[in-house]
């Protein structure tokens, strides 16, 4: 009893409140300020650990001083009859009823003004297959995916991606909850009923925070007209929702052209495979785009759809880049030639400007053509916040990156390839636990292996740098004899021993094999053999890796970056901003 006595008047109990609220205060505030002035995740944390280090240095600077009207003194020093404790500690009562105010309101204001969705966020999940026919699924999910496709054209909303929707089908969860995850203020349930060639679909408008049911609707038409079907189903959500449409975008969704039902279904048992996101089912999605091809020449989504599993194809290497260069863009090109206003041909085409033909200018263009006809594509703006970064405009492309995770929060994808900004702008910390944490959340997703292994590298994480190389070549580019060569050489610890013995396989390999070039390039780069580096790097650009645009921002080697033939390389590049970057002195 006396200890709490003699706590209470030193001010230490009200110094521990003190410090806690004022603690949960600056929290509250970093918060904020990291959303608006899209600050790395990693100062929040920092804050955090400030904060406990600090707890218990405030309670024993109470305990042995005291505040005077002279100012700081030695509780010993200070006379009983001439102490204020009194005076500081409703002083000190003000404070905190003052910063608890000021905190609930802040807390408020994140919560419900700026952090609140979108009054015209919405998004649509999975469809329930009425038919009775497992076999139909493909057709249910391709009517979502379209749906979703035609929501995403108006500029007024913003859509959801359906990836990050997947997740819902036939879940318990409330409907709040979901809205809450997904950061939407408004959902769309319904239901597809095929019969022979004719569809009805049933969709429900529903206020996520209220979760009350606002409208519902029954539309059918014959399945050679399902476009013009999906596209009345998305007038009438845009209608219920308030949202204003442009003329051009009314026009698009008023537009829309019958469709070969063989060919239609085809390409939707091809989007049904490439939405696994495997080699194996990306070979198998490029048979379905090729029997729609065959069925109809002239199906734009088609030819698109070919594009897109070539383009993945030469990414991972299973085909050379010289293959890509042929058989890619005039895939793409046909698609756009078929069809100018499908934003999935310009993204198509952007991609392959920037990973194929190093054609910076087109595909900016591209991009922006892309996001400009569907504002929600998620896809578009996580490749075109890595085009932005390539080119040396990191906090455009973070804001890209920002807008593709709020439209596609729960895609693995996308926050592998946020964790791969984050590398590309030095957040190593940072780009290790987004990596990590979506490998934890994902089994079996084998992308982000390159990203960790630069990171560790950086850090000096051997071990882990290792692991991850290995990873990568085993695992995302099918490459067994490097990661043996790896792990058979760091048997003994001999780091740099084994990036070059691999280094050294490789490049022996690669005379038979198809190897991915600025791989052998970075092993060496780690490894502190610069000239070799930079000669498989010179050789990676000369067949156009699909890596070696990266070249600017993977590399952190200060030895590369300063060497007159690494600069001269990345002028023959037009990577100008790294060029630059690089050549000046610290």
């Amino acid at each position: 009893m006396r200890l709490v006595s003699e706590l209470r008047r030193r001010n230490v109990l009200r110094m521990a409140v003190l410090y806690a609220v004022a603690a949960w205060f600056i929290v509250q505030v970093a918060d904020v300020l990291i959303d608006l002035a899209k600050l790395p995740d990693w100062i929040g944390t920092t804050t955090l650990g400030l904060l406990a280090v600090g707890f218990p240095i405030a309670l024993i600077f109470s305990w042995f001083y005291e505040l005077t009207p002279e100012g700081i003194s030695l509780e010993k020093d200070v006379d009983r009859a001439e102490s204020i404790t009194n005076v500081t500690g409703r002083r000190l009562d003000f404070i905190v009823i003052s910063l608890l105010c000021a905190a609930v309101i802040l807390f408020a204001y994140d919560k419900w003004w700026m952090g609140g969705p979108q009054e015209h966020s919405i998004a649509v999940l999975p469809f329930e297959n009425m038919s009775g026919d497992p076999e139909q699924q493909y057709f249910v999910s391709g009517m979502q995916d379209a749906l979703i496709a035609g929501l995403s054209r108006i500029g007024a909303l913003k859509v959801t991606s359906k990836t990050s929707t997947m997740r819902y089908k036939d879940t318990v969860m409330a409907i709040p909850q979901i809205a809450a995850q997904l950061g939407v203020a408004k959902l769309i349930e319904g239901s597809i009923y095929r019969v022979d060639n004719r569809v009805r679909i049933t969709v429900k408008l529903i206020d996520a925070r209220t979760d009350e049911q606002i409208w519902t609707q029954t539309f059918e038409n014959e399945v050679k007209d399902v476009m013009t079907l999906q596209n009345e189903v998305a007038l009438a959500i845009a209608r219920q929702v308030e949202a204003t449409l442009s003329p051009g975008e009314q026009a698009q969704l008023k537009s829309a052209k019958s469709v070969n039902l063989a060919a239609y279904e085809a390409f939707l048992k091809g989007q049904s495979h490439v939405e696994r996101f495997t080699p194996q089912d990306m070979m198998l999605a490029e048979q379905y785009y090729q029997q729609a091809v065959d069925i109809d020449p002239e199906y734009a989504l088609a030819h698109w759809g070919l594009g897109k599993s070539c383009a993945f194809q030469a990414q991972i290497g299973l085909i050379t880049p010289e293959e890509a260069r042929e058989r890619c863009l005039a895939l793409v090109e046909k698609a756009l030639a078929l069809d100018d206003s499908l934003p999935e041909a310009h993204m198509g085409y952007a991609v392959h400007m920037t990973w194929q033909q190093f054609n910076w200018d087109a595909a900016d263009v591209a991009f922006r053509r892309a996001i400009e006809l569907n504002p929600s594509y998620a896809e578009a703006r996580m490749f075109y916040s890595q085009y932005l970064t390539l080119m040396g405009r990191a906090e455009e492309g973070t804001e890209q990156m920002r807008l593709a995770l709020e439209l596609d929060p729960l895609n693995p994808f996308v926050h592998g390839l946020h964790g791969g900004q984050l590398l590309m702008i030095d957040d190593l910390h940072g780009a290790i636990r987004v990596i990590e944490d979506v490998m934890a959340s994902t089994p079996g997703f084998g992308f982000g292996y390159d990203i960790i292994w630069v990171a560790y590298h950086v850090l000096g994480e051997k071990d882990k740098a290792i692991a991850a190389a290995a990873n990568l070549f085993r695992i995302t580019v099918g490459e067994e004899t490097g990661a043996l060569a790896l792990e058979e050489a760091y048997v003994n610890g001999d780091y740099t021993g084994a990036l070059l013995h691999a280094a050294e396989v490789l490049a022996d390999h690669s005379k038979t094999v198809y190897v991915k070039l600025m791989n052998i390039g970075r092993l060496y780069e780690q490894a502190g053999e610069v000239e070799k580096a930079i000669d498989w790097f010179e050789i990676a650009y000369r067949e156009h890796d699909p890596m070696a645009p990266f070249m600017g921002v993977m590399t952190k080697s200060p030895a590369v970056h300063t060497n007159p033939r690494f600069i001269a390389l990345l002028r023959d590049m037009k990577l100008d901003y790294w060029a630059d970057k690089y050549s000046q002195p610290e």
